[in-house]
């Protein structure tokens, strides 16, 4: 089978034991190199151990992959998988993202929105949060759309769907990040037309919904926000896991300043170091969150 520079990510993305943060290091040697991962065709494990600084088991494992490897999966209807390097993957943050991106999604419906360059902004929060935070939530969401920020959330009822709706209402659009293959996103929260949204999903076409891939998912949202709003969260569960998966990560996440009986996480969130936000002053919790933005661009490959 002849490999392309597409073909090549798909396969490092499928080798067992190579994550994305050992992912992200192959594409810094690789830029170091002033190559492609074409790089890897015809080299032992021992020659990949040397060349880019991984062990030696991951080096026979990733000499084994490229011996026996993948096809690219057929393109679905209406959705495209985006490998690292094409025009419509979001190259510009693959090389800073936090925590690290994977180097291959599928992506469906406004395909651009992924690519757009505007600042994106990810939400999270309960299925259950009360009518009163999801209206804070879409007026936040919608406030944001306005001042150009991309939403990005998942694809579940409540927090995620409230914040969507304001994405859309103010006009840029949002990002749809599944914890499912895409083939099964009709199964999840969807706006009435499908207008404004970008779907995503790390997953094979055919993967259903699981609680360890929503867990999953939540690395993928962050990855592909610059700042990331916590509205309601528990002590543990998807809400949770985020806003430490951002705190251990160093990125800046928001929350709502809620009293404990609204969202019992919150509080604890924010003494852990989240940066508190009154959800009735809209404009303000923006103020906040754009003072927190840094000028420049982000690297991309071979810049």
């Amino acid at each position: 089978m002849d490999l392309d520079e597409r073909s090549c990510w798909y396969n490092l993305m499928h080798t067992k034991g190579l994550g994305a943060v050992g992912l992200r290091r192959i594409a810094v040697r690789l830029n170091d190199q002033r190559s492609g991962a074409e790089a890897f065709l015809g080299l032992e494990g021992e020659e990949i151990s040397d060349k880019f600084g991984v062990s030696a088991d991951l080096g026979h494992a990733i000499a084994g992959r490229f011996r026996e490897p993948l096809s690219l999966p057929s393109e679905l209807e209406g959705a495209q998988l985006v490998v690292f390097g094409d025009e419509a993957f979001p190259n510009h943050r693959f090389m800073d993202a936090e925590p690290p991106m994977l180097p291959a999604y599928w992506v469906g419906l406004e395909r651009s929105l992924l690519t757009s360059g505007l600042m994106t902004l990810g939400v999270a929060g309960s299925r259950d949060a009360s009518e009163d935070v999801l209206d804070q939530v879409r007026a936040l969401a919608t406030a944001a759309s306005r001042r150009r920020w991309l939403v990005v959330s998942g694809l579940a009822q409540g927090v995620d769907s409230a914040a969507h709706e304001g994405g859309i209402a103010g006009g840029t659009g949002t990002i749809g990040v599944l914890a499912s293959g895409i083939a099964n996103a009709s199964r999840s929260w969807m706006p009435p037309d499908s207008e404004g949204l970008c779907l995503v999903s790390q997953f094979e076409p055919s993967e259903p919904w699981s609680g360890p891939r929503a867990m999953q998912r939540n690395s993928t949202i962050a990855s592909l926000s610059d700042r990331v709003v916590i509205a309601a969260s528990g002590t543990k569960g998807g809400s949770w896991e985020m806003g430490n998966l951002c705190l251990k990560n160093n990125k800046q996440v928001f929350v709502f300043d809620l009293d404990p009986e609204v969202a019992e996480g919150n509080q604890q969130l924010i003494r852990k170091g989240g940066i508190a936000i009154d959800p009735t002053d809209v404009e303000a919790c923006l103020d906040v969150i754009e003072a927190g933005v840094s000028a420049g661009g982000q690297s991309s490959l071979f810049d």
